[in-house]
């Protein structure tokens, strides 16, 4: 019986009895297997460093097993539909299960290697939880000394977890250094938005006034680390510095806004100046300047960003994306009349954006992946035409199969005669609508002329929105 064959039947005979046990080191390769219950597609994604390493199908009992080849120990990105980070070292036969419904809740691992995954999970939902609370608690709103010392406890919380797990299992030296990155760079992000999500009176005086000790914690960071890349808490980090450091530029002149071209402008620059990694600044310059395409209206200004861009960014493959997402932009511009995408409707019926749009509309778009986004934008798209009954909308369903669409909009009670479902690809709606974000929403008149394509339907300032295009 070959090596790959037995271990096939071994994961299968685990899922079925639902093994939490760790199954012996195998060495025959580096595995890595699992279910996917309630799967959106017939395959999963395996991404290292932002790069695809393979696509990977599931069976007819929604199952899968890969075996790498050229293996690199470190973390890996799995996603089906949504996404998560995994720990793979040498040898081991690492086995997840995740139902699609609630995803970061239900990943589970088992086989070997599991328990290295199953406490990067637990470190990441304990953070979903202290997030939940610092907002309920409105931690943020705390003054500098007393915000430290509340986060600084959550800290040792994590510290003990990891304190405790080190002690019952052996571990190598890398995974040792990821698992005090989550702990310190979910730290040191706090740290760095709080200046930013404290509601002060006067944000000036109220930077000015932090103690120099506030910001010591820097001097342990690694601003040039590619090995992290791939850690949503060391992403945090950078992202929540690079804001913080181009507000610090201009803060005097204008208010704070990340979405604003002079914020963006400081940011490009600081980034270019402070990294000294490629990895490291092409993911900073590629994550900016795609934010700001994706909600802009400012054609001059994304000009002069996209040069910048261009002139700086080392990665090709980053380089061709936002090259495609600047051209994109361009179809959606305000005036344009938007891309007549064909969607099915729930008879199965083929139309086109021109045969369903009549009267001022409002575009949303969602997932059953993400089911509480799915729900709020449905109910909150009711009460607005309800408040602007001039406006109707339109709710195009993206990722998910026509039969699971189907059962979801029944399951819910979702109005129906504003339901679609895309008659082609993701990929193409996407790239047509430049669509990177399902907080996208588009605003058009009666006759499909765009007068916002980067508007949010969440959004405090979506129901002016709403209003001015009623006077265009």
């Amino acid at each position: 019986m070959s090596a790959k064959l037995l271990v096939a039947i071994c994961i299968s005979l685990i899922l079925l009895i639902g093994c939490s046990k760790e199954t012996q080191k195998t060495e025959s390769g580096t595995y890595i297997g699992g279910q996917i219950i309630n799967p959106t597609s017939n395959f999963l994604l395996l991404k290292k460093d932002d790069k695809l390493i393979d696509s990977i199908k599931l069976d007819q009992n929604n199952r899968f097993l890969y075996k790498f080849s050229d293996f690199k120990q470190g973390l890996y990105q799995v996603f089906h539909n949504e996404g998560q980070v995994i720990y793979v070292e040498p040898n081991d036969s690492l086995l997840l299960r995740v139902n699609t419904f609630e995803f970061d809740e239900t990943l589970t691992f088992t086989g070997y290697g599991a328990v290295k995954n199953n406490l990067m999970i637990e470190l990441y939902l304990q953070n979903e939880q202290e997030n939940d609370l610092m907002l309920q608690q409105e931690v943020y709103q705390q003054d500098p000394e007393t915000f430290t010392r509340s986060i600084i406890k959550m800290k040792e919380n994590r510290e003990a977890i990891v304190s405790r797990f080190f002690q019952k299992y052996d571990a190598s030296v890398s995974f040792q250094k990821i698992i005090h990155a989550i702990v310190d760079y979910d730290f040191y992000a706090r740290q760095e938005v709080y200046p930013m999500s404290h509601f002060g009176v006067d944000r000036i005086k109220f930077l000015e006034s932090f103690p120099k000790s506030f910001y010591n914690y820097r001097e342990q960071a690694d601003f040039n680390d590619s090995g992290l890349l791939d850690l949503y808490s060391y992403q945090r980090f950078l992202i929540n510095y690079f804001n913080q450091a181009a507000f610090k530029d201009y803060y005097k002149e204008e208010p704070y806004n990340p979405l604003s071209f002079t914020h963006n402008l400081h940011k490009l620059r600081i980034i270019n100046s402070k990294i000294s990694n490629d990895s490291v600044e092409s993911f900073l310059l590629t994550r900016t300047i795609k934010d700001y395409l994706a909600n802009s209206n400012d054609k001059k200004g994304g000009q002069t960003l996209y040069d910048m861009y261009m002139e700086r960014i080392t990665s090709e493959q980053d380089r061709i994306l936002i090259q495609e997402l600047y051209e994109a932009n361009k179809k959606i511009e305000t005036g344009k009349h938007i891309p007549n995408e064909k969607l099915i409707n729930s008879d199965s019926d083929t139309l086109t954006l021109d045969q369903i749009i009549k009267r001022p509309t409002f575009v949303f778009f969602w997932s059953s992946a993400r089911k509480s986004h799915a729900l709020r934008a449905q109910k909150l798209a009711k009460t607005l035409i309800q408040k602007y009954p001039e406006y109707t909308y339109i709710a195009i369903n993206v990722n998910d199969d026509f039969d699971k669409w189907q059962r979801t909009i029944n399951r819910y009670q979702f109005d129906i005669a504003k339901q679609y479902f895309i008659k082609d690809s993701f990929d193409e709606l996407s790239q047509d609508l430049a669509l990177n974000s399902l907080l996208k929403t588009f605003i058009l008149d009666r006759n499909g002329i765009i007068i916002n394509a980067h508007a949010n339907i969440f959004s405090s300032n979506f129901e002016n929105e709403l209003l001015q295009g009623l006077n265009k």
